[in-house]
């Protein structure tokens, strides 16, 4: 019993120093993993943004004005707002949003240098646009960042 007890713990040494750590993927398996997660968040994340886009764009054409927020959209075009999974540590899932003023619109597209890369929904409009985005700053699978990405529909 000694002996397996301190065999397991030799092992369990030696395994720390190879250099595994619970943060960071150890083999192929667990970096494919990982990355096999992120990209499913990103797909959850574009889904959702287009339900956004679409629930606004159904609203627009119901109402005949721009929502002053997504909350509005709630129930009637909307069940919820759904979340956001970046896959970052830098931001934790969730579905809060965070309303822009119209100054962060530069001829037609985000001003990214104006976000706050809050890691939540972000939500602006003027008199002839509404854009619905991630609020942050990180980098796509993709190569782009997030502000940039826009739903799948």
């Amino acid at each position: 019993m000694k002996k397996d007890i301190a065999f397991f713990l030799l092992l369990l040494a030696g395994l720390s120093a190879c250099g595994m750590t619970k943060d960071e993927p150890t083999n192929e398996v667990d970096q494919n993993a990982s990355s096999v997660d992120f990209k499913a968040k990103e797909t959850r994340t574009l889904s959702n943004l287009a339900k956004l886009e679409a629930s606004v764009a159904a609203y627009i054409e119901a109402e005949k004005k721009i929502p002053p927020d997504l909350d509005s959209l709630i129930p009637r075009y909307l069940a919820d707002i759904p979340t956001v999974e970046l896959g970052l540590s830098k931001h934790r899932d969730n579905n809060d949003v965070k309303v822009y003023p119209a100054a962060v619109l530069r001829d037609g597209a985000i001003d990214g240098s104006q976000l706050k890369d809050s890691g939540r929904w972000g939500y602006v409009h003027n008199d002839r646009q509404v854009v619905i985005f991630v609020d942050c700053t990180h980098r796509t699978s993709g190569g782009s960042p997030w502000y940039q990405a826009r739903g799948v529909f």
